[in-house]
């Protein structure tokens, strides 16, 4: 059974020339970035999240990430949902990402990582996403203006048990 994927997009366009960014930007940097704002809490838009769990690295939300980036990139579109329907949790489902629970922040237009983190933090949806302790992995990529962050935590087979 699945449970749930939160969706959340940021809406904002810059007048700049857009780059791979989030491949150049250290992966070591852009996840202390985050697990520094996890540690500390912070005020999302009025409401006050607790410090949080820090959060891993994945190398499998990394290459869905960048696959749907690419594909808005390609196709020339800004969404959750691809042209053919599918969303996060499908995306997540091709990579072999066995989760029980992931989100994702989008964003378009940022220069880099800094700025779309400060756009998310901004956003009381996107900053509730990056404070959830639901999740325990993460990852971030970008293809031209497209940014799409993954949120997700695995599915524990180990509670289906055996007979």
């Amino acid at each position: 059974m699945r449970n749930t994927c939160i969706i959340i997009a940021v809406f904002l366009v810059s007048s700049f020339f857009y780059g791979a960014y989030a491949q150049s930007f250290p992966q070591k940097e852009m996840l202390r970035k985050i697990n520094e704002l996890r540690a500390t809490g912070c005020n999302c838009n009025g409401d006050f999240m607790r410090p949080v769990q820090p959060l891993k690295w994945s190398p499998t939300l990394m290459t869905s990430a960048l696959h749907h980036a690419e594909d808005m990139l390609r196709k020339n579109y800004f969404s959750h949902y691809s042209p053919n329907g599918s969303d996060i949790g499908d995306r997540l489902d091709r990579v072999g990402y066995k989760w029980s629970y992931c989100g994702e922040n989008l964003g378009v237009g940022q220069r880099n990582f800094d700025e779309v983190f400060q756009d998310w933090i901004e956003s009381k949806s996107h900053c509730k996403m990056l404070m959830n302790p639901e999740v325990e992995e993460v990852a971030v990529a970008s293809a031209g203006k497209y940014w799409v962050q993954h949120f997700g935590k695995r599915f524990d087979e180990s509670i289906l048990g055996t007979n």
